[in-house]
């Protein structure tokens, strides 16, 4: 019996040994990395319902989304990489958007009624607004940021961790990616990223990326702003119904209209009298254009999220300082903000903005002509338009001087 007992320990013991010796090592956060991104890649189409949450850098609240999407990659694709039909849902509004991209027409309809666009004519046009659609980018780009590709883990401005967590019931690694901080701030817009993070959530049995979230913290001009984009793929099958991915999709009850490019408005015609209005501050008080009359004014159309805008406030307030005792008057008019819900005494006090900032409906962005942001419009003593300036730039503030000391001149 004792030779039986002994024969047992020590078979225990070897049986212990060779099971330590064949289990698996944990991978090291470069192995998990690459085996998703080979997952990612080789996944040519699908279906899926995902969940993002956004919180836009000058802005508190937060905005959710549900997009269900069916796709399918086409390789050689210049301007999507995929064919696609996402439904976009905003859980927290009240509207609902469909987006069909063929390869040939892309199509976009609301309720009963939408627009269609010929690839062919106007390829360009739909380049240069397809940043704002919004996709599972892991699954559906040819890159499938923000999973790295080796090119990527090689880069030394960027650092990894990873740890072992739950997702929704799920065993996962949650990857953690961290970029470089800047140096110092930007030399267009002046603004600096003191953080950019990116955070996987991969699945540890198949290693598809299931949830991923991208944050930063950037300061713009002593105010340290914070934007955070989380998304969540809550159902993903490779099965496809392509006939989804067709115009026959469309329902028969849309109507859709040709697509019209948009044709930016002339300026104000110079020597011509400004539109009047009559504005609140945020102090509550009202100004009128007809009061100014006598005055040199310069009217900065801008808004909150606008990066151009924020880089003139400084050259703006600067002019403000150096001329107010002279009969010049500086007016910023917010046609987008909400002054309270978006809290722009707080944002203005910030930047040392102490120019008067007026709010007003978008229509008056319209009589104005106004095509992008900031638009700057130089009135005379009479109130006539004296010179208008669309953009900002460096080397702008000496234009913008030069042009007010001619004013003031006269």
């Amino acid at each position: 019996m004792k030779h039986l007992i002994k024969f047992t320990m020590v078979l225990a013991i070897i049986v212990a040994m060779l099971v330590g010796c064949t289990s698996k090592p944990e991978p090291t956060v470069q192995e998990v990395l690459r085996k998703s991104y080979q997952k990612c890649q080789s996944i040519q189409q699908g279906h899926y319902v995902m969940e993002v949450r956004k919180k836009y850098m000058s802005h508190s609240d937060t905005t959710l989304n549900r997009y269900t999407c069916d796709f399918k990659k086409l390789p050689y694709d210049l301007i999507f990489g995929k064919a696609f039909h996402y439904y976009d849902e905003d859980l927290l509004g009240d509207w609902r958007y469909h987006f069909l991209y063929t390869g040939e027409e892309y199509v976009y309809y609301k309720d009963t009624t939408g627009t269609i666009i010929l690839c062919d004519l106007w390829a360009d046009d739909i380049i240069a607004g397809r940043h704002n659609r919004t996709f599972y980018q892991p699954l559906t780009t040819k890159s499938c940021y923000p999973v790295p590709s080796e090119a990527s883990l090689a880069d030394s401005t960027y650092t990894y961790s990873m740890s072992e967590t739950k997702l929704d019931g799920k065993s996962c690694y949650l990857v953690d990616i961290l970029g470089t901080p800047d140096e110092e701030p930007d030399s267009i817009f002046g603004m600096q990223t003191i953080r950019y993070e990116i955070n996987l959530w991969i699945d540890k049995e198949d290693y598809l990326p299931i949830q991923y979230s991208i944050a930063f913290d950037i300061v713009e001009q002593q105010d340290t702003m914070y934007q955070y984009d989380e998304f969540k793929l809550l159902a993903f099958d490779t099965i496809v119904d392509e006939s989804r991915l067709t115009l026959e999709s469309i329902p028969a009850e849309v109507k859709l209209k040709d697509y019209e490019p948009y044709k930016e408005p002339e300026p104000l015609a110079e020597g011509t009298f400004a539109p009047d209005w009559s504005l609140p501050t945020l102090a509550g008080d009202t100004i009128s254009l007809a009061d100014l009359k006598g005055k040199v004014v310069l009217l900065d159309f801008f808004y909150k999220s606008c990066a151009p805008c924020c880089a003139a406030m400084p050259v703006l307030q600067s002019l403000y300082d150096k001329y107010k005792d002279k009969g010049f008057v500086m007016l910023g008019i917010d046609p987008i903000d909400d002054p309270i819900e978006d809290e722009m005494a707080d944002f203005l006090a910030k930047r040392g903005i102490n120019y008067t900032i007026l709010f007003s409906e978008r229509e008056l962005a319209e009589t104005y002509h106004v095509s992008g942001y900031p638009t700057l419009y130089f009135l005379d003593r009479e109130g006539k338009i004296a010179k208008m300036h669309v953009g900002f730039g460096k080397g702008m503030e000496e234009e913008l001087e030069a042009d007010l000391v001619k004013l003031l001149e006269k």
